[in-house]
Parts: structure tokens; sequence; C-alpha cells
């Protein structure tokens, strides 16, 4: 019948929490396993692998990014980055009770100032760029510009060292979603730059905002900087299959390692 399958997600969450709490007094815990090969499964691997203890996570907008990490078992020190006041208002009630999951109401780039965000109806896609016509045409209703935010832009560089003294020997994961914007938070951390272990960027195989890189200019640029290609993972796929962005997972190359 109908109302017993509709119990039955209730009563395996319920089996759940009690299986992790009977784990948890044993000093064992619960986390999901992402598929070999998926974007989850590299992040854990490459959070291990690199020691990472100290998460960026800038473009945070909910949460989203900082809650697959806890469920993935991370429970080390999560510095969320959201400039806009609704979504950090949102943000702002799920990291309570968390006293490992920091926030901040400001936005990031290459140099200090003040500009104004378009802030879309669909907030995920709000962004110091305009949607161009490609986006208008994929995303009709989430990229229409809503309003319009005065923001203070802060570089990164000059936070990261006082945010990251909370935590000993930090090795920093960046993880860049702001909608076209990111190659501009990576100038910004200057020579904090040599605290970042791994890094993963939303970039465009088609981009969707004027004056945005494509995926292969910003790839280019963190290879520049010092990091390598661990993977591309896509994000969104067009009405015919194509891919539009990718999650790029890059970490510290052996010649950065060195230095």
């Amino acid at each position: 019948p109908d109302s017993e399958l509709s119990i039955e997600p209730k009563a395996r969450q319920t089996m759940k929490k009690l299986i992790k709490k009977s784990l948890n007094r044993i000093g064992y815990d619960l986390v999901r396993v992402p598929l070999p090969g998926s974007h989850g499964r590299e992040l854990m691997n490459t959070l291990r692998r690199h020691r990472i203890n100290c998460v960026l996570d800038v473009g945070a907008r909910h949460g989203e990014f900082a809650g697959e990490l806890r469920a993935l078992g991370f429970d080390g020190h999560i510095f969320s980055f959201e400039p806009v006041k609704e979504n950090f208002e949102a943000l702002s009630r799920r990291m309570q009770g968390d006293p490992r999951w920091k926030g901040f109401n400001v936005a990031l780039g290459s140099e200090a100032a003040e500009l104004e965000l378009n802030v879309t109806s669909g907030s995920a896609m709000s962004s110091f760029l305009e949607p161009n016509d490609y986006a208008k045409a994929q995303f009709v209703e989430d990229s229409r510009i809503a309003r319009k935010e005065t923001v203070e832009v802060r570089p990164l560089g000059t936070l990261l060292p006082k945010i990251t003294a909370v935590q000993p020997d930090p090795r920093c994961y960046l993880k860049l979603d702001t909608q076209g914007w990111d190659l501009q938070v990576f100038r910004g951390l200057g020579p904090a730059r040599g605290l970042i272990s791994a890094l993963q960027s939303e970039v465009s195989v088609k981009p969707i905002y004027e004056s945005m890189p494509t995926y292969t200019e910003a790839v280019a640029e963190y290879q520049t900087g010092g990091f390598e290609l661990v993977g591309l993972y896509p994000v969104h796929h067009d009405s015919r299959g194509a891919v539009i962005e990718f999650d790029c997972l890059m970490q510290k190359g052996p010649d950065a390692l060195a230095a």
C-alpha cells in the first residue's frame, strides 16, 4: 500500500540514526562513501592525501558544500564566504551548533572594493558579471536579475592568516563557486597561496556570463599558479547533453610542494 511506502524512508532514516549513535559510542562513525571515480570520492581522496584541516568555502550560498563535507566525515574547520544577505541568513542558521564552521558576509576578489552584485531570481547564479544570452536561454528564470546589492569585496590573502590562526599548521582546501569570478578570488590570495594544498573551481566550457573566462583559460592560470589537474566533473549539461560547466579539482604540483 502507498501508506507503507511513504513510511519506509522515515524508518530507514531512524535506523541510520540508531546505528550511527551506537557506532559513536564505541569510537566509530557512519559516513556516506561516494562511488569510485565520482567527484565526491576524489574529493575525499584529496582531503586525505593532503591531510586537509581547513576548508575555505567561497560562494557558500546556503552551505550546501559544507554540508556535503560533513556528510563525508570531514571534521576540520570550515570558513564560508557568502555576500548575498538573504543567502547568508540561511547559511547562518545551518551553521548553528557546529563550532568549527564559521561564516563571513563578504565577497572576495583580487583587491579591496565595493561592487554591485547582480542577485538573480535563482540565487545560485548571483554574480558580479552579467548573465549572457546563452545563460538567459538555458536558465530562463534563474538567470533573471531580481535586484542589485552593493557588497564589500576583500582579497582573501588579507584575511587568511587571521582566519587560519585557529588551526596550527593550516593545510587548506579552497572551494570556489562564484559564478565567473573564481579567478579574481584566486588572484587575491597573493603570498597566502602557499597555504592552499588543493582547490576546486567551477569552470565553464560554455561561458554563461559576459567576460567570463573559459575552462581552458582558468585551468591554465591555476597551473601557472602551481597547481595540477586531478579531475573535471560535469555540473550542468545543456538540452543536447553537452557539458556547460565542470567542477575542476586541482592539487599543489610537485614543484610547488618542493618550494
